[in-house]
């Protein structure tokens, strides 16, 4: 069975803990030991770099370091964690300067950024990895007749040298959404509108009315459930849209681990689903029958 490093990053310490087990049992189904970095740390999202990119730096060259010393590579589960740990790669693998200098830090406790892992973002590593075929087989409880649209988020897209899709047409939910049997739906009003999540801490009127955005256009397509591979905006979807929608447009939210422990014959509260706060009223009807 192959292994790989799981970074937990916030989510997984905290509000999403309980899907580590989970996600771990998934995995395993799939042919994959995933091994918990106890002693990484936050990767500092946007909010830190803004402030002292150095220290960003320094924080995730450590997170990676970890890694390296395992002689693992690195899977992500966050959007946002992902962006900043493949950034702090690229810049430390093309500048020898900086690099020693955050070696010098790292020294401290005995670490050294070695460059040698490589950081996997979830989407790509069951694409690429683990392969559609192999998912196919494990599928128990197919997704049959689900209208599922997808949405990316802007930090797989973006920047461009470390982004894991194409911030022009993102590709992958939709093979991965198929693979589990269900119907996805890419094309709507709003699919590329952030998720406001970062915003609200700034700027709460402003992200509220962009998380809306892609769910009406996701209802008006037909989709009856959102698919995201990022944490972060299915927290704004479920949370920030129960906010400043009405009852009757709102779309839920699911993220991708949920969806695809389901699919892979968990139950749903095992899966995750029982735990949102706009309820999945399409899927509680299967859920109830045939988890």
């Amino acid at each position: 069975m192959r292994k790989i490093g799981f970074y937990q990053g916030c989510c997984f310490q905290g509000p999403d803990a309980h899907m580590f087990d989970t996600l771990k049992k998934v995995f395993s189904d799939l042919g994959v030991d995933l091994k918990l970095l106890e002693k990484t740390t936050c990767c500092g999202g946007n909010t830190i770099d803004e402030a002292n990119r150095y220290l960003v730096y320094s924080i995730n060259a450590r997170n990676i370091a970890l890694a390296e010393n395992e002689g693992l590579d690195l899977l992500v589960t966050c959007n946002t964690c992902y962006m900043v740990l493949a950034k702090t790669k690229h810049a430390l693998d093309n500048n020898p300067q900086l690099r020693e200098e955050i070696n010098e830090r790292l020294a401290e406790e005995g670490l050294e950024y070695k460059g040698t892992a490589k950081i996997w973002h979830i989407l790509p590593y069951l694409l690429e990895e683990v392969g559609i075929e192999k998912i196919k087989e494990k599928v128990k409880k197919p997704l049959n007749g689900w209208k599922i649209a997808t949405y990316y988020g802007c930090h797989i897209k973006y920047p461009k040298e470390v982004a894991v899709v194409d911030s022009e047409d993102p590709k992958g939910l939709e093979e991965l959404i198929s693979a589990l049997g269900g119907e996805p739906i890419k094309d709507y009003k709003g699919k590329d509108v952030c998720c406001g999540y970062h915003a609200y801490y700034t700027n709460k009127e402003v992200a509220l009315k962009k998380v809306v955005k892609a769910p009406q256009g996701a209802k008006k397509a037909g989709a009856e459930v959102l698919v995201t591979p990022c944490p972060l905006c299915f927290k704004a979807q479920d949370i920030y849209q129960d906010m400043a929608q009405a009852e009757e447009q709102k779309v839920p939210s699911i993220y991708l681990p949920e969806i695809l422990a389901y699919a892979l014959g968990y139950g749903p509260e095992e899966a995750g689903l029982t735990y949102h706060i706009i309820p999945i009223n399409k899927i509680s009807v299967n859920v109830s029958s045939t988890g």
